[in-house]
C-alpha cells in the first residue's frame, strides 16, 4: 500500500463524519515533502479557507498520532479546484455531460490525450466518451488523468 492510500485509510471516514469527501492525495507535490489534501464539502461540494484550516488542524492530529505513520511531510489542503481530477469511477457518473482532459497509460486510436465529454459509465468500469463527434469506449484502468475542462 502507497502513502496516498495510507493516508486516505486512516482519514477518509473521520473527514468524512466531518462533512467533507476526500477528493485525493498527492504526495511529493512539486518535489516538496508536502502532503496535498484535495477536499470538499458534503453538502455542496465547496471549500473556503475555513474549511481547510479545520481538516489540516484535524488530519495532523490524526496522522501525528497514528502509529502506522512513520514518515514526515508537511499538510497541505486545498479544493480540487476548477480543473477538478476525476480520480472514481462515481467522479464520472456526477460530472457526465461535462468536457475533460484525459491522459492515457495506453494509447487509444493512436491518443494518449484526449479533450472529450463525458457520456457515461457503462459496465465493467467502462468510460464513454465523445471525442470529434466520435464516440469512444475507454476502460477506466486506462486513464491516468483527467481533469475537469473549466467553462467559463
Amino acid at each position: 500500500m502507497g502513502i496516498e492510500e495510507q493516508v486516505l485509510k486512516i482519514l477518509d471516514y473521520p473527514i468524512r463524519e466531518m462533512g467533507y469527501n476526500i477528493v485525493c492525495i498527492k504526495k511529493d507535490v512539486f518535489g516538496s515533502k508536502n502532503m496535498q489534501i484535495m477536499a470538499e464539502r458534503i453538502k455542496d461540494q465547496n471549500l473556503d479557507i475555513n474549511d481547510c484550516v479545520k481538516i489540516s488542524k484535524f488530519a495532523s492530529v490524526l496522522l501525528e498520532n497514528d502509529e502506522n505513520v512513520t514518515f514526515d511531510f508537511g499538510l497541505e489542503v486545498s479544493s480540487p479546484g476548477i480543473d477538478r481530477p476525476l480520480i472514481r469511477l462515481e467522479d464520472y457518473k456526477r460530472f457526465m455531460g461535462s468536457k475533460v482532459k484525459i491522459l492515457l497509460n495506453k494509447e487509444i486510436n493512436d491518443n494518449k490525450k484526449l479533450s472529450a465529454l463525458i457520456l457515461g459509465v457503462k459496465k465493467n468500469d467502462i468510460i464513454e466518451i465523445k471525442v470529434d463527434n466520435e464516440k469512444l469506449l475507454i476502460p477506466f484502468d486506462y486513464i491516468k488523468e483527467c481533469r475537469l475542462i473549466p467553462q467559463l
